[in-house]
């Protein structure tokens, strides 16, 4: 069988060939270990999952937002995630990889009952389909929800891909190969999810699945999901009650096992949930929401009842100055919450003689970008993309005081090319750790990127000879189109600009052992960018002359300009200049410096709950052996670097909290 990224593979090494600057930073990074990257697993069947009532009106197509094509702008942002940071990411592909609905990780979390159901709704949703009818029952809101037979194939592909996350951040195919970051770029989205019930687009509790999965494998006894969607994560909520022992909504009254108030023992894992929405929008929407909703989008409450929920509401900013006042006041107190939840579980757990094993979940969604659509973004709440950077080094610091830095990230929401592509961009560069620079999250630039999002893109015919920036952008779009192959399904006329050299380019990536088996349980593929490898230079032929052209850097490429090619655009060259100093300053140094923060910090438990929470980055370097030179004061800096000064009575929260049942409503926004 192909490998699915073989696509990938050339298009990488012609992208290597083509960047100097790529070349000699990766030469000095070589020696980077497995254990120090970020894996970043593609889900191909999530693209199964699509509107199939091929009946209705342009106008009402168009409000359907929750689409394949979200997973080709989260490539884009992959994409350009390792053309800054080639040695620093694994890519694997779950296409070989696709898990029972009914496993029994997903019944713990769905009940026995969700799941057969939600598998008898899309076998029969074809033959509803074929009759123009409704294909989803009156009860749900059909602008938000629709299946098809396919959809099984996206739920089992998607929770394969969660697996497969989990093995790799845990195991790994070897010991060599075992890394502690993972993103998992999956659809359809799961944090609206309740225990048999579902909304806002999502079907399965992504996250809740994973957790449990990951105790089943391998332990987990902890874990903290932290939420920075722009909607409150109803489901995700919901389903932490009924893991502190409280009876689900969906269960008859009647049910056995609880007390006389709907209680029962609380059993591993404990999950806490930690998250910050806007609580004017879905599910708690002026207009829509009922005072349930609210008060749940509003519950604050910490190792009670067994159960540790944290809610902050976005608030209006006008700077970035000013959103990060918000970000160390109110936003992070997100963390010392979840630090004081993970502290009470080590000393419950001592308590019993019992090990501890913790994970962090972030629930990664981007509709509160800068970049989000108005539709979707109708109260005006956002942060800028800068924020993604931030709260995930701040989650990898929660991580390595407590879970041994195991983070599991899961894409979430986000309907917009531009907020998908830039904020994947900018999560993936915090979760290596590494600096987000300003120019890279420019309206200028992600309007380059997210041209690659079209069915019928194609590369520009001609160039400015130094529009470093959009040489770079066609790039990264050729990257990110190649990653799955099923995009070719949806887009026919994807060129990948790889066939003509591919039979001279030798693949250069560390494959595992595990890739040589045969079968369903096969490994997925794991592909390690490591640039460091030589690789066949690239010529060019020169049509009619028999003359062959060495080959030219791409950001050096002398491209005449078409004047009748975009003709809204402006050149911006201090724009161009100032990206591309951005991208040569990167040196082994700086991702060395980064890195070595990652160390894991050991902590013993308190002998008392925590009233306070303070954290600091270690100053270890396990990765000095990677700088070529780091002076004393660099070593200062990243010491400087390293403190979080977030405290928790730096907080201006002042919700209530509250013990309250769900409701739902419509997350479109239209009335149903």
């Amino acid at each position: 069988m192909p490998d699915p990224l073989d696509n990938f593979y050339r298009q990488f090494q012609l992208f290597v060939q083509n960047n100097p600057n790529v070349i000699s930073a990766a030469r000095a990074a070589a020696q980077i270990p497995e254990s120090a990257k970020a894996v970043v697993v593609l889900s191909p069947y999530s693209l199964e999952h699509s509107f199939s009532r091929d009946w209705v009106s342009k106008s009402y197509l168009k409000t359907i937002v929750e689409r394949p094509e979200r997973l080709l702008a989260s490539s884009l942002g992959i994409s350009a995630a390792i053309t800054m940071y080639p040695a620093l990411y694994t890519l694997k592909s779950s296409d070989r990889k696709k898990s029972s609905i009914l496993s029994p990780h997903v019944l713990k979390v769905h009940g026995k009952d969700w799941p057969p159901e939600l598998l008898r709704l899309c076998k029969g949703a074809d033959a509803k389909l074929a009759a123009q009818e409704v294909e989803v029952p009156d009860s749900w809101n059909a602008g938000d929800i629709y299946l098809s037979s396919k959809t099984v194939e996206a739920l089992q592909g998607s929770i394969g891909a969660l697996e497969t996350a989990i093995d790799s951040i845990f195991e790994g195919p070897s010991v060599e190969h075992v890394s502690n970051r993972a993103f998992v770029a999956v659809r359809p989205p799961g944090h609206h999810c309740h225990v048999a019930t579902p909304s806002g687009f999502c079907l399965l509790n992504n996250a809740h699945v994973s957790i449990e999965y990951a105790k089943d494998r391998f332990g987990v006894t902890h874990a903290a999901i932290l939420d920075f969607d722009l909607h409150h994560g109803d489901g995700t909520q919901d389903i932490c009650w009924k893991r502190a022992g409280f009876r689900p909504d969906e269960e008859d009254e009647d049910s056995p096992g609880y007390d006389s108030f709907g209680k029962k023992f609380a059993d591993l894992p404990r999950v806490g949930y930690f998250s910050m929405h806007d609580i004017n929008s879905f599910p708690t929407e002026s207009g829509y929401a009922t005072k349930e909703n609210v008060k749940n989008a509003s519950t604050c409450i910490m190792d009670a009842h067994d159960v540790n929920i944290w809610n902050v509401h976005l608030s209006p900013w006008e700077t970035e100055e000013e959103f990060a006042r918000l970000y160390h006041t109110k936003y992070r107190s997100l963390f010392a919450k979840a630090d004081e939840f993970f502290k009470q579980g080590k000393i419950e757990m001592a308590a019993q003689n019992k090990p501890f094993k913790g994970l962090v979940v972030i629930s990664a969604g981007f509709d509160a970008s800068e970049f989000e659509q108005t539709s979707m973004q109708r109260h005006g709440m956002n942060v800028p993309t800068s924020f993604y950077t931030t709260f995930t080094k701040d989650a990898l610091r929660l991580a390595q005081m407590h879970c041994h830095g195991k983070v599991l990230s899961i894409m979430e929401g986000g309907y917009s090319d531009k907020a998908i592509t830039s904020g994947v961009f900018a999560h993936l560069i915090g979760l290596q750790n590494q600096n987000w620079i300003k120019e890279w999250g420019s309206e200028h630039v992600v309007k380059e990127i997210v041209r690659g999002c079209k069915s019928n893109w194609k590369p520009y015919k001609t160039k400015r000879a130094r529009d470093v920036i959009r040489i770079w952008a066609e790039e990264v779009i050729k990257l990110g189109r190649a990653m799955i192959p099923g995009f070719e399904m949806f887009f026919q006329d994807i060129p990948l600009n790889v066939k003509a050299t591919a039979t001279n380019i030798a693949p250069r990536f560390t494959r595992s052992r595990a890739q040589t088996t045969k079968g369903p349980s096969h490994e997925p593929p794991l592909a390690t960018l490591d640039p460091s490898k030589e690789a066949a230079p690239r010529h060019r032929r020169i049509e009619g002359t028999g003359v062959t052209q060495e080959p030219v850097p791409f950001a050096q490429e002398e491209l005449p300009s078409d004047d009748n090619e975009d003709e809204d655009y402006v050149y911006d060259e201090e724009l161009n200049k100032t990206f591309n100093r951005t991208v040569e300053d990167i040196t082994i140094d700086d991702i060395s410096r980064h890195l070595e923060t990652l160390d894991i910090i050991e902590q013993q438990p308190p002998p008392a709950p925590a009233t306070q929470s303070k954290y600091k980055v270690p100053s270890k370097t396990t990765t000095q052996h990677l700088r070529s030179s780091v002076r004393p004061q660099q070593l200062a800096n990243s010491n400087t670097h390293a403190n979080l000064n977030g405290n928790a009575e730096d907080s201006d929260i002042s919700m209530v909290s509250h013990i309250s049942t769900r409701n739902h409503t419509t997350r479109s926004g239209a009335r149903w």
